[in-house]
């Protein structure tokens, strides 16, 4: 018996046919993937918000507990080895038989225990430094990572290698307290431990400008190894930067001396110093090589991984996203200014391109 035919019979795709659907699909993937991209670094931005929002509240509730913001570390100056006045946290932080004094510890973990971080903080041994604590110190807390960056220490990325020990595989912060629009820290090209000054000495920031550290006005919300009074911040609490996002570095292969110092950050919520910390200052007279503003690639300035800026909070506990184009032309500029809290300026974040 004859095979009966369709009266319609297949028809199978032509190969332009197919390079058409491939390149509709090739279209609509280029228009979709962009997309959730964005969505997605949306959501990490509001994260990263929330990160810091949460970290200046505990920081004001440090306050409000006791009438004082927190120091910038627990540091020892009186060690006979320090005989330029400078603090050094980080090799007291790393000191594997410190003196009984040497901590170097960070503002962090005098206000963990307002991070709903209480057992953190009592099983700290306050008789030793970071490194007698290190199973605690490497303790990852998910308040401290900007999402848009990283969620933990990147081996790959050799995050590890500006812990207090490259064998550790956790204890980063992507945030920090601000030291004002000061020159904070020495670049240390032969030691790398960013020794820092406690801004009461007679050292001028900047150079060319005159203005003494012991004038105050460019101090910043925290000092040294003192703690600071709210009523001090008298420029206003919702006009000074009180916290904010921090560069994360690493030195250029094959750099030495000053050139490696300045692009190495050091890292560890448990340890003071520029770890926690970062200054507004624009100063880059006289070796100081600080070009000022942010995500420029030198150790005490401020930086993130978000496109255009970073956030800020401010110390009335307000958060804002401040342009990587603010004025920071010098040290009377906006940036600058919002860094210090008691130079008499009226700058405010509403200039700051947010």
């Amino acid at each position: 018996m004859p095979t009966m035919r369709s009266a319609f019979p297949r028809r199978a795709f032509t190969l332009v046919e197919l390079l058409v659907v491939i390149a509709i699909i090739g279209v609509l993937v280029s228009m979709v993937v962009p997309a959730v991209q964005s969505a997605r670094e949306s959501a990490r931005r509001t994260s990263c918000s929330n990160n810091i929002r949460e970290l200046a509240q505990s920081v004001l509730q440090y306050e409000n507990a006791n009438s004082a913001f927190p120091a910038a570390a627990k540091v020892y100056k009186q060690n006979p080895s320090y005989t330029d006045g400078r603090y050094d946290p980080w090799r007291e932080a790393s000191a594997e038989s410190p003196h009984v004094e040497e901590k170097g510890t960070s503002w962090i973990l005098e206000v963990l225990p307002f991070m709903e971080e209480s057992a953190l903080a009592n099983a700290w041994d306050r008789g030793t430094n970071v490194l007698g604590n290190a199973a605690l110190a490497q303790q990852n807390i998910a308040m401290l990572y900007c999402p848009s960056r990283r969620a933990g220490i990147r081996a790959d990325r050799g995050d590890q290698l500006n812990l207090v020990r490259s064998s550790w595989t956790g204890g980063g912060t992507d945030y920090g307290g601000c030291y004002g629009r000061v020159d904070g820290f020495e670049n240390d090209d032969s030691s790398t431990n960013h020794r820092f000054t406690a801004m009461s000495d007679g050292t001028t920031t900047p150079a060319s400008g005159g203005v003494e550290h012991k004038s105050g006005l460019l101090d910043g919300v925290f000092r040294a190894a003192d703690q600071r009074p709210a009523a001090l911040v008298r420029d206003g609490l919702s006009k000074s930067i009180l916290l904010g996002e921090l560069q994360r570095l690493r030195p250029l292969a094959g750099a030495t001396g000053v050139d490696a110092s300045i692009r190495r950050s050091f890292d560890g919520w448990a340890v003071g110093g520029v770890a926690t910390l970062f200054v507004t200052a624009t100063d880059p007279e006289d070796g100081r090589l600080n070009p000022g503003g942010m995500n420029n690639y030198f150790f005490e300035s401020p930086g993130s991984d978000h496109v255009g800026g970073a956030f800020f909070a401010m110390a009335d506990g307000s958060v804002h996203f401040v342009s990587e184009f603010v004025d920071a032309k010098d040290n009377a500029s906006v940036f600058p200014l919002l860094g210090s809290i008691r130079d008499g300026s009226a700058t405010s974040p509403d200039v700051a391109g947010y």
